[in-house]
């Protein structure tokens, strides 16, 4: 394949790891990453807790094992070429009971089927002797996992891009694409400004904290404050980010998630006004795959300049004034490329969709919050937890996996605790979109998922929504941390490929048509995985699926 032009969509782990793959291969050739954000590994690179996963529990034998395997293998000699910090901790995966014993001898067979090294069960005596803080019936105990920081490694990525000649288009979005027979044409624009994604420590969701909030960015002073005060409350969470990506899927019942938005906001006052708007808003979603709501005349929404207020499908709320940046729309630009390759993460599905691929698998968005405990908050904080002490991962309830990592510079990280995301992008935890939450809830696949998990997300539904409860479920395995020395630290958003049988789907696929990649799923290993799937990605693309899997 000759090329000189490549564009690369997406600054995560993979799109930078592959942007670099591809001048390795190509030294001549010109090539630019693009990303709406203002900098790489802003999404879910740059959320995680720093393990590098080595997949125990993978099938043996599988593509996820496989590329897990030689992402460690790439990984190691490049964190510490380039001084990335690296510290092998050992990791233990905790069993409370019979059950859960009998998934880690599952664990341990598929793990010593994969080659990972070491890998073993300890009993209570050994396992203590490991991690004195460990409380269990038996482990499995991994000694090669490690940790590092990921952020760092895309940013050193990134650096080995730049160096070869390579371009960052960063708050760039990339709005559609024209295939042609043997160039790509990309269309974008400038991209409206991020929101901060500030964390706070509320406690509870939900807690009455947040409606006392308010907004400080430039509110029209002159306005009557009486008079719109509250409903500018609600307007600030109540917010419809620019939509670019459109799909045609206009199939699908919206089914009410009322449950959802009241387990987090049912005690503000705000939430008590919409919910009445909230319970109609199966009527307005037209088209769930892109977040467009119902207009009378048909068609698709209009993109208004500064002055108007955007349709968020609960028309009668107005912007704050402080959010009209948000609403320019700037003026689309075209550049032609030989090559272009989509590593889109939470976009993945919707950017597909305007270049005319499949709608499956679609993306779900899944909030991860991450909390702390700083060393300096208990004298003995160092020695609670040495490595990585974690819950034994339940196939029924997927997204219960939570542990207690030693962190690459100290302190410890206990997460994640996971919930269906109110917003793709959206990081505050007052805040949702609407044509978000419209794309997910009118999604048939996300419900036969929930269904099909309900009984186990029932039972950990206290501890999605209240920070008390999720410590309390770390102190099972881990009683010694102390919760009050628990604070709220970062929050990441996952990109859960989900097909339309309700199937999570955690493995690299890649679709291609002409001269358009569109990468739709990652492992879920994906940020240790991240310069093997770039190689196995670049396999693909430029020697064809046949050599993919070599």
């Amino acid at each position: 394949m000759s090329i000189s032009r490549v564009a690369v969509v997406g600054a995560g782990i993979v799109g930078v790891a592959l942007a670099r793959e591809i001048t390795s291969r190509f030294p001549d050739a010109e090539v630019t990453v693009f990303d709406k954000a203002e900098r790489v590994a802003a999404h879910q690179s740059g959320h995680t807790s720093g393990v590098v996963d080595p997949a125990l529990a993978a099938q043996p034998g599988s593509p996820e094992a496989k590329l897990a395997h030689r992402g460690v293998e790439l990984l190691v000699p490049f964190v510490s070429e380039r001084g990335i910090p690296y510290r092998e901790c050992g990791q233990l995966l905790v069993a409370q009971n019979t059950d859960e014993a009998d998934r880690l001898e599952e664990i341990l067979a598929r793990a010593e089927a994969n080659s990972i090294p070491g890998v073993r069960l300890l009993d209570r005596k050994e396992m203590r002797e490991i991690e004195p803080n460990a409380r269990g019936v038996l482990a499995l105990y991994a000694p090669h996992t490690a940790v590092t920081d990921f952020t760092a490694l895309t940013e050193a990525l990134a650096s080995d891009v730049s160096a070869a000649g390579g371009t960052f288009r960063l708050s760039t979005e990339v709005t559609g694409f024209d295939v042609m027979s043997n160039e790509v044409r990309l269309r974008m624009r400038a991209a409206a400004p991020e929101s901060h994604d500030g964390v706070e420590d509320d406690g509870d969701a939900g807690g009455d904290d947040a409606a006392g909030s308010s907004d400080s960015e430039g509110r029209d002073e002159s306005s009557s404050r009486d008079e719109s005060s509250e409903r500018s409350d609600i307007d600030d969470q109540v917010h419809e980010a620019p939509r670019t990506y459109r799909g045609d899927n206009t199939t699908g019942p919206v089914i009410d998630f009322r449950d959802e938005l009241r387990s987090r906001f049912g005690s503000q006052d705000w939430f008590k006004q919409v919910e009445d708007t909230i319970g109609s808003l199966s009527e307005r979603f037209s088209n769930p795959a892109s977040g467009r709501s119902r207009h009378s005349g048909g068609g698709e929404p209009r993109h208004t300049g500064a002055g108007d207020p955007r349709r968020t499908g609960v028309d009668e709320y107005r912007e704050p004034a402080g959010r009209e940046r948000d609403r320019t729309v700037s003026p689309e630009d075209t550049e032609v490329f030989d090559l272009v390759i989509v590593c889109a993460g939470l976009q993945a599905d919707r950017l597909a969709a305007a270049a005319g691929f499949d709608e499956g698998p679609r993306i779900v968005p899944f909030t991860s919050d991450y909390y702390a405990i700083d060393d300096r908050a208990t004298d003995d904080s160092a020695e609670v937890v040495r490595g990585i002490i974690g819950a034994v991962p339940d196939p029924s309830s997927p997204f219960s996996e939570r542990s207690v990592v030693r962190g690459i510079r100290g302190g410890l990280v206990l997460g994640p605790n996971t919930i269906v995301s109110l917003g793709r992008e959206r990081y505050d935890k007052h805040g949702f979109d609407l044509g978000d939450m419209g794309s997910t809830v009118g999604f048939k696949g996300f419900w036969k998922f929930a269904a099909q998990t309900a009984k186990t997300a029932a039972r950990g539904a206290k501890s999605a929504v209240s920070t008390s409860a999720f410590v309390e479920e770390i102190r099972k395995f881990v009683p010694a941390i102390d919760a009050s020395a628990v604070r709220a630290d970062s929050r990441g958003i996952r990109a859960q490929a989900i097909d339309a049988e309700g199937t999570l789907v955690d493995e690299l696929r890649v679709t291609t048509r002409g001269r358009l990649t569109m990468v739709r799923s990652l492992p879920k290993s994906g940020a240790t995985s991240a310069l093997a799937t770039a190689e196995r990605i670049a396999n693909q693309v430029f020697d064809g699926p046949a050599d993919a899997d070599d």
